[in-house]
Order: structure tokens, then sequence, then C-alpha cells
């Protein structure tokens, strides 16, 4: 008993007593550039300004990919809302995924981008990006834009953040036309 008693705390000293970690390794090892800081289910966010709440955001998944840069990734997409300073929808934009760069202010939107705002225009994207520092949104990708007006299709599109003064580039499609 007392040779099994013996045996069995060498065995321990030998293996807790060989094992030496470097922190450095450990840390290599268990941190890769591409893995998530900091991650969220059902989120929501609203941002205000002077008390008026002027965006909406939610989304199921978010992921804080850089720590120094503060890149948020939202792989499952997100829904947004613009508000007026009556708390009043102004725009609507969702999309399949986008990723936030704060540093540059700057939301990409990918795969099935849908924006409307209050007049009733739509536009249908697969690749948007808004800069919150220019208040614009702007895509040099294929856009349809259905309207009261019509149907306009381009090669891309310029557009203040409300999508209300909006310019298509390379537009071409179907208008309804009054005569007078």
């Amino acid at each position: 008993m007392v040779f099994t008693k013996a045996l069995f705390m060498g065995a321990l000293v030998f293996i807790f007593g060989s094992c030496k970690n470097n922190m450095k390794d450990v840390s290599a090892l268990t941190i890769k550039s591409d893995s998530a800081q900091m991650s969220g289910v059902d989120v929501e966010l609203t941002r205000s300004l002077k008390g008026f709440v002027t965006v909406k955001m939610k989304a199921k998944t978010v992921k804080q990919m850089g720590v120094k840069d503060n890149t948020f990734e939202f792989p499952d997409g997100i829904e947004m809302f613009m508000y007026d300073t009556s708390g009043n929808v102004t725009s609507r934009m969702s999309a399949n995924y986008s990723i936030y760069y704060d540093k540059e202010g700057v939301w990409e939107a990918k795969n099935n981008v849908d924006v409307s705002n209050d007049k009733g225009d739509r536009l249908n994207t697969e690749y948007l990006v808004w800069s919150r520092s220019k208040a614009t949104i702007e895509t040099n990708q294929f856009v349809k834009i259905t309207s009261a007006d019509g149907i306009i299709y381009g090669d891309g599109l310029i557009s203040d953040q409300n999508f209300n003064n909006w310019e298509v580039i390379n537009g071409r499609g179907v208008f309804d036309i009054e005569n007078e």
C-alpha cells in the first residue's frame, strides 16, 4: 500500500514537473487573428443625436473581429431603420450579410440588399456601402429601383443616406411619362 502511494505520488510529480508552458506559445495556440473577440446574439443597437433616435439596427448575430479598429461582422444579416426628428422612419435597409468598419465609419452590406424610403422608392442590389461620415450610400454593381414612375436598372448608384436624392449610373428602364 505504501509502495502504491509512493508510485502514484512519484508519477504526479513527474507529470506536472515536466510540463512547462511559455505564455507566448499558449497565446499563439489559442488566439487566432480571424477569431471573434466578442460576439452577441439578437442584437439591437440604437444611435441617437441630441436626444433623438437617428438609427436603429437589428441583427441575429454580431462578431467583433478587429479590436484595434473595431470591425464588426453581421454574418446573418442586418435590418436598419433611419428616423427623422419626429421619430418617423424615413428609410429602411436590410441585407443578408454586413460588416461595419468603425474607424472609417463605413457599413458594407452584401447579398440581397434591399433599401426603401418613405416616398415608396425601393432599391435592390447585391452590394452597397453606407458612409456615415459622407452621409451617402453607393454601389458600383447592378441596381434595380422601383418607384411610382416605373422601374430603373443601372450599373451603380450614388445617393444620400436616406435614399431620397439618388442618381443611377448607366440607367435604363421603363418610365411612365405624362402628356400635357
